[in-house]
């Protein structure tokens, strides 16, 4: 994975805040989703029978276990069709799109599409940072749902993005362009496209960088250069999970073992069915459990200075202990968490979709 960050760098090409989870998880968490719908008595046949052949292969417990100890994806995911490449394609075009390239109706460059700076709503232009004690978080009053609101140019417009992508899934569902047409890519249209889009853009809804305008938990090393401080947001995704140097086995079992707990008993806590509003409460819980990421930071780096760094202590940073809305846990149980309710979320706002296209004819 170097390489390849070292090649876009020379293009002149820095990567962009829309990282979040890495395309091993998007593309997992994905595909959990689909092999719960299959398994669930109530999901619709004809959607069962459209996810069989568009979320191919789908993998058994054993299967998702081994991918995630084992699997080595990077930044170019190969072997994935159907919604499984398309869940990874937004990140694509947030790294490789021109600085000037806007996408339409949102006036913005597709890294601006993948998260949402809550601080920057904050009506007192001293509280547009981020602070540990959460007192720079706005309340949902304070963003309007609005798209042409200026600060949503600066703030990022996922919560748009997110209800587009629904809007684009259930018209291409209702109008029966189900899959990829042979020889059409990438003009063409259709569910399964949208489908992964869809996926990412919710799954990225649950990573806590994504709700910040700290979006690297620099803030908690101050005085040192922001070319010099640690990457938390990398630590918090990827690193774990697609390191080219570690596979961290103890804790990805660890992981896995968590996961699978939080997926047999988590439920999702949004219950509005307004999905932009669903988009602002999944970003504002997530933003909560900033505080233990950054102070879990502190204790992963204690070399951190002006002069870089330093080593990173995976344990110390995902087997830290703190506070997250009211519950006591450890980071690796946090991740777990977010990882399990992106998940659900994928799951309700697809077959969401699928009714909702189904429901109302051709």
């Amino acid at each position: 994975m170097r390489w390849v960050l070292c090649w876009l760098a020379l293009l002149g090409m820095a990567l962009p805040k829309a990282e979040a989870w890495s395309n091993k998880e998007h593309i997992q968490l994905t595909r959990v989703a689909a092999e719960r719908l299959m398994a669930d008595p109530t999901t619709p046949a004809d959607m069962k029978q459209w996810l069989a052949r568009a979320a191919a292969p789908l993998l058994d417990a054993a299967g998702e276990r081994d991918y995630l100890l084992h699997k080595q994806v990077g930044l170019f995911p190969r072997g994935v069709d159907g919604i499984l490449f398309w869940c990874t394609v937004p990140d694509m075009h947030a790294i490789a799109d021109k600085p000037e390239s806007k996408v339409d109706p949102f006036g913005v460059h597709e890294g601006k599409l993948h998260y949402i700076d809550l601080e920057l709503f904050m009506s007192d232009p001293a509280q547009r940072t981020y602070a540990d004690d959460l007192s720079h978080q706005p309340k949902p009053s304070d963003i309007p749902p609005d798209m042409a609101d200026p600060r949503f140019k600066t703030a990022g417009m996922l919560p748009f993005r997110i209800e587009h992508a629904y809007g684009q899934m259930v018209k291409a569902i209702r109008d029966g362009r189900l899959d990829d047409a042979p020889g059409n890519y990438p003009r063409d249209e259709h569910a399964a496209k949208w489908a992964g889009y869809l996926a990412h853009y919710l799954e990225d809804n649950t990573q806590p960088h994504h709700a910040t305008e700290d979006y690297k938990s620099r803030s908690y090393f101050p005085g040192i250069d922001s070319k010099q401080a640690p990457d938390i947001h990398a630590d918090m995704e990827y690193r774990l999970v697609d390191d080219d140097r570690n596979d961290y086995a103890d804790l990805r079992l660890a992981l896995w073992d968590s996961f699978s707990e939080e997926l047999r008993q988590l439920k999702d806590p949004v219950r509005t069915k307004n999905l932009w509003q669903a988009t602002l409460e999944v970003s504002l819980i997530s933003y909560d459990a900033l505080p233990i990421i950054g102070r879990a930071a502190k204790i992963a780096y204690p070399q951190a200075g002006p002069d870089g760094p330093g080593r990173w202590n995976a344990e110390a940073f995902f087997q830290y202990t703190g506070q997250w809305r009211g519950e006591k846990l450890t980071v690796l149980k946090l991740k777990a968490k977010q990882w399990a309710w992106a998940v659900v979320r994928v799951e309700e706002v697809w077959r969401r979709a699928w009714e909702e296209a189904r429901a109302g004819g051709r």
